[in-house]
């Protein structure tokens, strides 16, 4: 059996939870044998309350390392957080010597976190999991920190399917540098994430642009179907629209009054002129314990609408697995998605999406699946540009629907692909390489 080890997940989140089990499908086509996964998750308490060991054998999710072994600035205790650094020195310097002396392990790491150095040690394989968390939007410095533990442990890990960068701040331009080239197998999500590492990779060739790995899910029979048969599905009445707040909009407050002004005149649209039932519902949603709540930004959405076009709309503000979250959008005309993984889940059991771009990330997708023409930008939407797009996309559905649904088809081949670039890592175990001369400069760069 082979060990795996995924980090930097956030299950909370229902995309990056279909993040994960689309990294999951592409290595078990990858490989023959039996895999187990080892999930490094930021609340895992909670996360392995919403993904159960019974429903998934292969997967245990324990706490990320680098929040759990390191000190992190949180209140205003100055000479507390003063000590951080210092501490966070001497655990780094007893992560590369971890495994020599009993006495020191057990000083510097509690029990359970002995037990997740050791699952480390003994795994075939480090992978940080795909995503949109190297961007300097937000701080970098648990990101880095887990990577030099990666280090410390002689782990050199593969980066699944990411969107990332620009990286203008050289301290973290210096940090991720080795973790770059140290790994065997970079996968990116678009051409623009490949320019944002000249510079920060020696070794340009591991580089590999394929789509985002959710892509993999794809009921690839059904997509078929729709596009084979002879006349569009039959309409069920019902829209989805899945939106967000989000903190770095162009123009701050006013930016997001006019987002959800955008959305509000979209909404009235649905009802009023196109007859439709709509549910407001997103992949961030249901879960107290997490940060995000876009169920939240939506029912202030709906109580600005008139009464009569809101006693036709509903929040589902309930959580949903990426399997269940598929399955309900297969009920809806179509989605108007914010989320970028509301998006790809939609077009993966056949559901046409007119996209709103927060980050780059959908600007590239909406490209690659013919929508860069109706992409809505959330920095600049207004609602008469959200209602005509809206109006386009309606009255050229069918067109749309077999566009992107073809598109979807070349995504789902692209996602797979990333099986043949990673198979030979698992025959070889590259990723157990040791770390070498690293790790003097590791401990200076501890944070």
């Amino acid at each position: 059996m082979k060990k795996v080890v995924v980090e930097n997940t956030v299950c909370l989140n229902t995309g990056d939870a279909a993040i994960l089990l689309a990294i999951r499908h592409i290595l078990k086509s990858a490989y023959d044998g039996a895999l187990q996964f080892q999930v490094f998750d930021s609340q895992p308490e909670v996360a392995s309350r919403l993904y159960p060991r019974h429903d998934h054998p292969d997967i245990e999710i324990r706490k990320l390392l680098a929040e759990s072994i390191f000190k992190y600035p949180y209140d205003a205790n100055r000479l507390k957080n003063l000590a951080k650094p210092i501490y966070n020195r001497l655990a780094l310097s007893a992560l590369r010597h971890y495994g020599t002396s009993r006495a020191l392990d057990e000083t510097m790491f509690s029990s359970e976190d002995r037990r997740s150095l050791d699952i480390y040690r003994q795994a075939d394989l480090v992978i940080t999991t795909g995503g949109t968390y190297l961007v300097e939007n937000y701080n970098l410095e648990k990101r880095l920190n887990q990577f030099r533990i990666d280090e410390a442990l002689g782990k050199n890990t593969i980066f699944f399917t990411q969107s990332l960068g620009p990286f203008d701040n050289d301290y973290n331009r210096r940090e991720l540098k080795p973790a770059f080239d140290r790994s065997p197998l970079i996968l990116l999500r678009d051409e623009r994430s490949r320019r944002q590492l000249a510079g920060l990779v020696d070794d340009e060739a591991k580089c590999h642009v394929v789509a985002d790995s959710v892509f993999a899910l794809a009921d690839v029979a059904r997509i078929e179907g729709a596009l084979s048969a002879a006349q569009p599905p039959q309409p069920t009445g019902r829209v989805g629209i899945s939106v967000r707040h989000w903190n770095y909009v162009g123009d701050g407050a006013e930016g997001m009054q006019r987002y959800r002004e955008s959305i509000a005149a979209m909404a009235t649209t649905l009802v009023r002129d196109l007859g439709k039932q709509v549910t407001f519902v997103s992949t961030c949603q249901g879960v107290p314990e997490y940060a995000h709540d876009d169920a939240r930004t939506a029912r202030a959405i709906v109580a600005e609408l008139p009464p009569e076009i809101a006693s036709r709309v509903s929040v589902d503000a309930s959580f949903h697995t990426p399997e269940q979250l598929m399955a309900l959008v297969k009920g809806f005309d179509f989605v108007i998605a914010t989320r970028m993984h509301m998006m790809i889940m939609s077009l993966c059991v056949g559901t046409p999406v007119l996209p709103i771009a927060y980050e780059f990330k959908t600007r590239e997708l909406a490209k690659r699946v013919g929508l860069g023409d109706l992409l809505l930008d959330i920095d600049t939407v207004m609602p008469d540009e959200a209602t005509g797009k809206l109006a386009a996309f309606v009255s050229h559905l069918r067109q749309f629907r077999r566009t992107t649904l073809a598109a979807v088809l070349k995504e789902h081949v692209s996602a797979m692909s990333a099986a043949a670039l990673i198979r030979p890592l698992l025959a070889d175990n590259n990723s157990a390489g040791v770390a070498g001369n690293g790790a003097h400069r590791l401990e200076k760069g501890a944070a």
